[in-house]
């Protein structure tokens, strides 16, 4: 097809080839299942503020955090949900010395 093409002196046929293969390629792998390597939740900015806050002080409590960040609490309860169910976060300890333990180290 590249000699058709450079024959030509145009990329039609050699287009037309590609797409052909393309396609025949989509066709055998259709039923194959991939893998899903990209994490269904990643932290937006907010996420992100309190990921970096609760990595620099893991004993913050939602209100501090609130604070800090001029959230509202049920808004910082709602990301704090959010992190936990993604699997990012996790409060280790009792309710009087707990702390939380980030598993995805935020990015600046």
């Amino acid at each position: 097809m590249i000699a058709e093409s450079s024959r030509q002196s145009q990329s039609g046929p050699f287009i037309d080839f590609m797409l052909g293969e393309l396609l025949n390629t989509l066709q055998m792998v259709a039923d194959e299942k991939v893998p899903n390597k990209v994490p269904n939740k990643v932290p937006n900015k907010s996420e992100m503020a309190v990921l970096q806050l609760l990595a620099n002080n893991p004993r913050l409590t939602r209100g501090e955090i609130a604070l800090q960040l001029g959230l509202s609490d049920s808004g910082v309860k709602k990301i704090l949900a959010n992190l936990k169910a993604s699997g990012i976060i996790v409060r280790q300890g009792s309710n009087k010395s707990s702390y939380w333990i980030v598993s995805m180290p935020p990015t600046k």
